[in-house]
């Protein structure tokens, strides 16, 4: 009797502590509406980090934020306006060139017509009223006046062609350098970064190593360097290992402290699981699951995103 009270005893100590085991997650406030600072594309693919307005402080709307290297695409913008006024003088030099050739082309066509007037009326002279000899050079020169003349105006008509080509072949140069210069000027642009919101400066991590971006590091297209968060819409983002995954479930809750605040006790909601693992090298082997807590703020505490928070679990299941 005594054995079967001690064997009960023990089912119902282990079963209670079963039940009121405890599971623990860390966590990171994140804000949902963020203004996200990322590494731009250049044409060496890879680019450094020049200047970092300091992580915490806090930025206004317009002040700059991060810097990227541009002194070889700076070299490329002096080259290309130099470039630039360089086609526009050849364009002036073009114009002027060939607005001199038209002229004389004008000129020469102009005489010839005059000519070719003058040689018509001597042609028309009847045989009668001069000598042969007279009279066939007249049309001679009748003959080579009209050949003359249409050479002129065939002449005037190339020299026009050429003239009007020559413009538009270095009007396009013009234009393809003004592109290339508004190109390059945008591109300068991207690589200095300015709010778009007034907030926090909070550096992002290397997504290879996590550790924090810093000032002088390469970076990658696409790469997070800094945000500014939105203080409206906070949550707790947590990473579960694959063998805790199973003691989750959707909506339940968690007992939540901040590390800046350890004695201040607060509740949050599981609100989202994703489905699909993802890989976390610097944390080691195994997979994680993404989840996501939504939580009161409270007007005690001063709460930034990027702050860490513990995610106490009580009564998780065990099997």
């Amino acid at each position: 009797m005594r054995s079967s009270l001690s064997l009960l005893l023990i089912l119902l100590v282990a079963s209670v502590h079963a039940k009121t085991s405890h599971f623990t997650l860390s966590g990171q406030i994140k804000a949902s509406e963020n203004q996200a600072f990322y590494a731009p594309k250049t044409d060496t693919w890879r680019v450094q980090v020049q200047w970092m307005l300091p992580e915490g402080d806090v930025a206004k709307v317009g002040d700059l934020v991060v810097v990227f290297d541009s002194g070889s695409m700076q070299s490329q913008i002096e080259q290309e306006e130099v470039s630039l006024i360089a086609a526009k003088e050849e364009l002036h030099r073009l114009v002027s060139s060939n607005g001199q050739q038209v002229l004389e082309a004008i000129y020469e066509q102009k005489k010839t017509t005059l000519l070719l007037e003058k040689a018509r009326i001597d042609a028309s002279i009847a045989v009668e009223h001069l000598s042969k000899y007279d009279f066939e050079k007249n049309q001679l020169e009748f003959e080579k006046a009209v050949v003359t003349n249409s050479k002129a105006i065939e002449n005037l008509k190339q020299v026009k062609i050429t003239a009007e080509v020559a413009k538009k072949k270095q009007e396009l140069k013009i234009e393809q350098h003004q592109s290339k210069l508004l190109y390059n000027r945008n591109k300068l642009e991207k690589m200095s970064l300015r709010a778009q919101r007034s907030g926090p400066v909070l550096y992002g991590n290397h997504p290879w190593n996590g550790e924090k971006v810093f000032v002088g590091m390469t970076a990658q297209p696409s790469w997070k360097i800094a945000e500014i968060p939105s203080m409206n819409g906070l949550f707790i983002e947590a990473w579960v290992h694959e063998v805790d995954y199973k003691n989750l479930q959707l909506n339940s809750t968690a007992t939540l402290t901040f590390d800046a605040f350890p004695s201040a006790e607060q509740t949050a909601q599981l609100v989202e699981i994703s489905t699909q693992p993802e890989e976390k090298k610097e944390w080691g082997k195994g997979v994680y699951y993404r989840t996501l807590f939504n939580f009161e703020p409270n007007n005690t505490m001063t709460l930034l995103p990027g702050m860490s928070a513990q995610l106490e679990f009580a009564g998780a299941a065990d099997e």
